[in-house]
């Protein structure tokens, strides 16, 4: 749907630096090479075309029939700035918001677009199909299931090392860990993600969940399941969008409950004239309760800020992702006492055709304010973490693909019984439905 940009034109000559148009064409030229002229011929016309918001509205349709949706969000945004009521710009706007990975201000936009009295009702279906705008009792569905096969170094997570050294009074003493040997061997792993989202007023309900389960043949004490649940509220603000999120994740070993986590976050996503183009700015602070079953004094009230960016360009996604978060002990007696948790992650998807290679490498560092132990040296305790996952996605038909990743993770610590190392490789299929 292109937006009504004026009278239907043929593109005019290319103007002189100071003479803008009175009109421009409702529609881009058909033919790619036409429309690279009139690419450069629009960058001729920055300077004398301003404060024209017709201008900005068709070279941001110019930009979206070119696939460069980022360059288009910008040009629509300048539209809607000098003329909020232009027609059809907002619907063009939230095409390219959603290209650029911002799909909450999208829908967020279309569904005031769609509240409007004058909208026909063809009009309105038309747009609740191609952006699937989730109206009245509709919800909005999203599921994948992936079916994984492989094998892992170290399924246990056991230390990496045989020997520890005991402190005592007498001297050093070093015991040996026969028990916690690393245990490598296959595994089988099926990951279950689905989201129902719903219109609420301007807003937008989300409900999401995931079910993780890897399970080894003959190894039971190495199988786990994770399971996470989360309700969240998104709503136009300050020219950006608010959220709030609440959700529970459960873990599993050996059919045991290992940990639970219960909490809530607060976010807010920037207008965009705080992003770079193409890009959504996120800041959150978010707080979390923390219970583990088989080890009640490590309890904790995990709580801190965020920060993350999102970009997508023509054919590739940027993620960064940083965090600075306390766990405050709950018991006094906890080993190490309170601890402060620092995270960077860096993930980049690059589309080849129809697959998908991508790269996610998290850098993090834990460090307790206490000694942990006297028997470990009578030192606090740090842990710095590194761990990437190397993947690759492969359409075979419109909802399944075959899938593959490498995944690496190395843990260090000052306090040798924290060294932990494991390498992984799966492959499988992946299905997906809306």
């Amino acid at each position: 749907m292109a937006a009504a940009l004026g009278p239907a034109a043929a593109s005019e000559p290319a103007a002189t630096d100071t003479t803008c148009p009175t009109t421009f064409p409702v529609q881009p030229p058909a033919q790619p090479a036409q429309r690279q002229l009139e690419v450069a011929r629009l960058s001729s016309l920055e300077e004398p075309c301003q404060d024209r918001a017709d201008y900005f509205a068709y070279q941001g349709v110019l930009q979206l029939t070119l696939e460069h949706p980022q360059k288009a969000a910008l040009a629509l945004e300048k539209a809607l700035l000098l003329n909020p009521d232009l027609p059809g710009v907002q619907v063009e706007y939230a095409r390219a918001l959603a290209a650029v990975g911002q799909r909450e201000s999208a829908i967020s936009i279309l569904i005031d677009v769609l509240q409007r009295p004058d909208i026909p009702l063809a009009l309105q279906e038309w747009l609740s199909k191609q952006f699937r705008v989730p109206q009245g009792d509709g919800w909005l569905l999203d599921w994948s299931i992936e079916f994984l096969w492989g094998a892992e170094s170290n399924l246990n997570s056991a230390p990496g090392i045989q020997f520890l050294t005991l402190t005592l009074p007498g001297g050093s003493v070093p015991v040996q860990l026969a028990d916690n040997e690393r245990i490598p061997g296959g595994a089988a792993r099926t990951t279950w993600v689905g989201s129902a989202a719903h219109s609420w007023g301007r807003g937008l309900v989300l409900f999401s969940g995931e079910i993780n389960t890897r399970n080894s043949p003959g190894k039971p004490d190495t199988n786990q399941a994770i399971v996470s649940a989360n309700a969240a509220y998104f709503h136009p603000f300050l020219d950006g969008q608010i959220g709030l999120r609440f959700g529970q994740t459960r873990l599993w070993m050996a059919n045991q409950p290992t940990y639970l986590s219960s909490g809530w976050g607060l976010l807010y996503q920037l207008p965009p004239p705080f992003a770079p183009a193409g890009c959504a700015s996120n800041l959150g602070y978010s707080v979390e309760n923390r219970d583990f079953p088989a080890a009640p004094l490590q309890a904790g009230r995990y709580a801190g800020p965020k920060a993350w960016l999102f970009c997508r360009g023509d054919t590739w996604d940027l993620n960064v992702l940083l965090q600075d978060r306390e766990d405050r002990a709950r018991h006094s007696d906890r080993l190490g006492g309170d601890q402060r948790r620092s995270d960077i992650t860096l993930g980049i998807a690059r589309r080849l055709g129809s697959d998908t290679v991508s790269l996610w490498v998290q850098r993090g560092r834990d460090t307790d304010d206490l000694p942990y132990s006297s028997l470990l040296g009578g030192q606090p305790r740090r842990v710095d973490r590194l761990a990437g996952r190397l993947s690759y996605e492969h359409p075979v038909a419109d909802q399944w693909s075959m899938v593959a990743y490498l995944e690496n993770t190395l843990q260090k610590s000052n306090i040798a019984l924290f060294n932990m190392e494991n390498h992984a490789i799966y492959f499988g299929l992946k299905f997906h439905g809306r």
